[in-house]
């Protein structure tokens, strides 16, 4: 029976790097090697310690101050500037791919549980971004109150057009359906086990009257005036005269719960929270969130044994801690069963089972071969281009509109029963996936007078993580080591051995590379390098983490 029991010793090579792939975008060789040395407390400790981004919020191409917020409420923008650009979302990026923790991993999963997309302003874009990674650090719960006033959440799915005279149960579904407790079987017309159509009805009523004043979308500094106190982030207001004040009685689902209709902005939030209290006291919420959780950071597969050893006592943490994510989520990721340590052979189920998204190739892919990315606030028309022009619409064209799901019910990687990220390897996105990463980087490419390029002959040469250069059989092991979840065996290594030599016998490339050491001519191994680099990034193995 898989169990939460806690892994204690230290992790090794191989657990570090299945941790640090599963909760972070930023993976170096070095970065193994630290957390190799750490245990699953220490090793999650570190990765749950936060620190804001930097820059704090977007810049365009001249470098400058795009987003007003109540800490920077002073813009330098001097360009003029669509609102629809799409800059916080390379923003967003460039930080995620240079933060040492699990923050933006965690802010990404919240996304996936509150859906909305990047069709706003940049700066109700930025907003929603902001209130997800805030609460990367908090309650599940809490946020699903905060969401539900975000500005951008209000327009993506029309809450702000509920009111009582003319109710919209919009996004009252998609908050029991999609965000929250979720449908369960269908037991009669209209009734979901965890919810019924009544329950949509009633939370619609619930929700009438919240809206955002107009400046929100219009006006980036004016939308500061109304200010979440705790979030320090624009939000949405109460309009009484819409809210529908009466009695809302729910079905047995909710043991049929009444909710007294609030009369003022204090107890209409207070109806609010009643009705977020209600639906997060259901023990099926939490489950539902730690299924959602164990898929994202562990498996698609959930066995009877897995929902009874492993989301049933992780939904107790859950709820016993108000939701809070960084508990539940430390008691999962220091678990023996997130190892794979619970049957006769260690990490064969787990590790290396999810394939990784398209953005999360990318970013994987230029922090492990670091590849050289300038200073955002130095540099930020080049950082915006490679985000813009390489990770954004490349990912788009793997299947994978960053922040723009194709429908509420977010991506099929993270929501279609039962294939989940398999759906990322199709045979439309394949070739894409395959085509546009690495070529470009061998290749390089320069924006603003910056050059993005992998030189992988200097990558071995000087970087440290390669003990034997000379050594073919040594060099390849330790590159694949590096790269993939494990080193293949057998034919496979040879191929990628075969990849590497080409023609070359064993001591034909010692005699290479010690050439090339010497006169630092990098023309022989440059060719066997990049063969051996597309060998790669173009295989299954480096798909999956």
């Amino acid at each position: 029976m898989p169990t939460l029991t806690p892994k204690t010793n230290v992790l090794g090579f191989s657990n570090a790097y299945h941790l640090l792939r599963r909760t972070t975008y930023n993976i170096t060789k070095p970065r193994i090697l630290e957390y190799a040395s750490k245990t699953p407390q220490e090793a999650v400790a570190a990765l749950f310690t936060f620190t804001p981004p930097d820059p704090p919020s977007p810049l365009n191409d001249l470098g400058e101050t795009i987003v007003p917020t109540v800490a920077n409420p002073t813009v330098t923008e001097q360009e003029v500037i669509s609102s629809w650009v799409k800059n916080d979302a390379f923003w967003w990026l460039y930080c995620a791919m240079k933060d040492d923790s699990a923050q933006h991993k965690i802010a990404f999963f919240l996304h996936l549980l509150f859906v909305t997309d990047d069709n706003g302003t940049h700066w109700t874009n930025y907003d929603y971004k902001e209130l997800l990674r805030i609460y990367a650090n908090g309650s599940i719960k809490e946020l699903a109150l905060k969401v539900t006033l975000n500005p951008r959440m209000l327009s993506f799915l029309n809450n702000s057009s509920n009111h009582k005279r003319s109710p919209n149960q919009n996004y009252a579904r998609e908050f029991l359906e999609l965000f929250t407790i979720l449908k369960g079987p269908q037991i009669d017309t209209g009734n979901y086990t965890n919810y019924t159509e009544s329950d949509v009805q009633e939370a619609a009523r619930v929700l009438t009257g919240f809206t955002f004043t107009s400046s929100v979308q219009s006006d980036k500094k004016e939308r500061l005036t109304t200010i979440d106190p705790d979030t320090h982030l624009p939000s949405g207001h109460v309009n009484v005269n819409n809210h529908d004040t009466g009695l809302k009685i729910f079905s047995a689902a909710f043991n049929n719960e009444s909710i007294v209709g609030g009369i003022t902005e204090d107890t209409i939030m207070e109806e609010l929270q009643n009705f977020i209290n209600m639906i997060f006291n259901q023990v099926e919420t939490a489950k539902a969130y730690c299924r959602r959780m164990y898929r994202y950071f562990v498996s698609r597969d959930i066995t009877p044994e897995i929902e009874d050893g492993i989301i049933a006592p992780l939904a107790n943490v859950l709820k016993s801690n108000n939701y809070n994510i960084l508990p539940t989520l430390t008691t999962l990721l220091t678990s023996q069963h997130f190892y794979d340590e619970e049957d006769e052979i260690a990490g064969d189920q787990i590790i290396g089972s999810i394939v990784r998204n398209p953005f999360e190739l990318y970013l994987h892919m230029f922090t492990l071969l670091e590849l050289p990315f300038p200073l955002y606030t130095g540099n930020a028309l080049a950082v915006n281009r490679m985000m813009s022009w390489v990770v954004r619409s490349y990912s788009r064209s793997a299947g994978m509109l960053i922040f723009t799901p194709p429908s509420v019910n977010g991506y099929a990687g993270y929501s279609s029963s039962p294939n989940y990220d398999k759906n990322w390897i199709t045979t439309t996105t394949l070739r894409p996936r395959y085509n546009n990463t690495i070529d470009y980087l061998i290749n390089g490419l320069t924006y603003n007078g910056h050059l993005f390029k992998v030189d992988i002959a200097s990558f071995v040469k000087d970087s440290g993580y390669f003990s034997n250069q000379e050594d073919a059989d040594t060099l390849v092991t330790e590159f694949l080591q590096m790269m993939f979840v494990k080193v293949p065996e057998g034919e496979r290594y040879i191929y990628f051995r075969t990849v590497l030599l080409g023609q070359l016998t064993l001591d034909n490339w010692k005699t290479e590379w010690n050439n090339y050491k010497k006169t630092n001519v990098d023309t022989n191994v440059k060719i066997v390098f990049n063969r051996f680099m597309r060998a790669i990034i173009k295989s299954p193995e480096f798909q999956i983490m």
